[in-house]
């Protein structure tokens, strides 16, 4: 737990919202896979409301997340709790991870990918490796590692080098 809070803290070296809600974050993670998590309902009952209530971003402390996510203004950030984000990954703000139909899977991202701000990424999608997302994109289908993306929906507009 503390080698990720220190990866996410580098990784948002520029920015004190990013590197409080990831630490935020990941002490709300540790807690509820703590044997005594019911200790702790009133720093997760604080982190909703700080987080979620007055920052703007719906970033729920079960989701799985690799170290180093870098969250560059964060407001209106959504995440599906059954979201997986690999490690060293980039997510802008206005930017939604979720699901295409009522209950259903949230995307997974592989690691070092680059999300821009006001994606939206839907439904059991996988994001390759070292993937770029363009601004504005609509994701529905997987995406390649390396590849880069953009449009809605998204195309494919550089390939990766075979």
């Amino acid at each position: 737990m503390i080698s990720d809070i220190l990866q996410d803290w580098e990784a948002n070296a520029a920015s004190s919202k990013g590197r409080f809600v990831m630490a935020f974050f990941r002490l709300c993670a540790g807690i509820r896979r703590s044997r005594f998590w019911w200790l702790g309902i009133p720093v997760l009952g604080l982190y909703i409301l700080v987080v979620h209530w007055i920052l703007g971003i719906e970033l729920d402390y079960r989701t799985s997340i690799g170290p180093g996510l870098a969250v560059h203004h964060g407001m209106g950030l959504v995440v599906h709790r059954d979201a997986v984000i690999g490690a060293g990954c980039t997510l802008r703000h206005a930017t939604t991870l979720g699901e295409k139909d009522p209950g259903g899977p949230g995307p997974i991202l592989g690691d070092r990918v680059w999300v821009g701000p006001h994606v939206v990424i839907l439904g059991p999608v996988r994001i390759g490796d070292g993937a770029v997302i363009g601004a504005g994109s609509v994701v529905i289908r997987d995406v390649a590692a390396g590849a880069v993306v953009a449009g809605n929906p998204a195309r494919v507009l550089e390939k990766p080098e075979a």
